[in-house]
């Protein structure tokens, strides 16, 4: 498998990634987890932190086909944890937002984890995500999601710290929560999921893909 990372439209090929991403997005998060408030006509899953502060990291198998992604964006900017789950949020952050992401949209695609409790696509991108936030400096990474995927993060040897207590959205327990990033980290899914492949593309990165700030901007 391969990593993409696209932040901005370099090239066609980018676009067209991105615009299987969001169709994709649309048809797990809508169509199968019946998140209705983001249903639209065009079969597309696009928000507002959709836009140039996002960073996507899309998983590709040997074929190029789409398997899997999840979007990175920089907490000092506008996000989904603080503009739109705010009231989830009870306690501090552990750093200054500039040290921090916010992680969303994380999907793997439906005909490649069903009967599989641990899909080699979904290892690929928790150590993918992990590397990416490494490699910008961050300190931690923010995230909203059902109960089921703090216990998740912390069975691949994660410490993970709820932002405050949970509450029922979409009739389902949901809390917001960060994650501690750090080397160790990253040693720790790679061996809860078995996955060592490093997923980061060699660098140096083409400069659209570079952060201004040494940051997912």
């Amino acid at each position: 498998m391969k990593l993409q990372i696209i932040r901005g439209l370099a090239d066609r090929q980018s676009h067209d990634l991105l615009e299987e991403n969001f169709r994709l997005r649309h048809r797990v998060f809508v169509d199968m987890e019946g998140w209705e408030a983001l249903r639209r006509p065009d079969g597309r899953d696009v928000d507002d932190f959709d836009n140039a502060d996002a960073t996507h990291l899309l998983m590709t198998d040997t074929a190029g086909k789409l398997v899997g992604g999840s979007r990175i964006t920089p907490l000092d900017r506008p996000n989904l944890l603080q503009t739109v789950f705010n009231g989830l949020v009870h306690g501090e952050l552990p750093a200054h937002p500039s040290l921090g992401a916010d992680w969303t949209r994380f999907y793997v695609r439906p005909d490649r984890r069903e009967g599989r409790r641990r899909a080699p696509e979904s290892a690929a991108l928790f150590c993918a995500v992990m590397e990416y936030a490494l490699s910008q400096g961050l300190s931690y990474i923010t995230f909203v999601s059902s109960i089921y995927m703090l216990e998740h993060g912390t069975a691949v040897g994660w410490r993970i710290t709820p932002l405050g207590p949970p509450v029922i959205s979409e009739g389902k327990p949901t809390v917001a929560a960060w994650i501690e990033v750090s080397e160790a980290a990253l040693g720790a899914v790679r061996r809860a999921t078995g996955w060592v492949t490093p997923m980061l593309p060699d660098g140096p990165w083409p400069a659209e893909h570079l952060p201004d700030r040494g940051l997912p901007v």
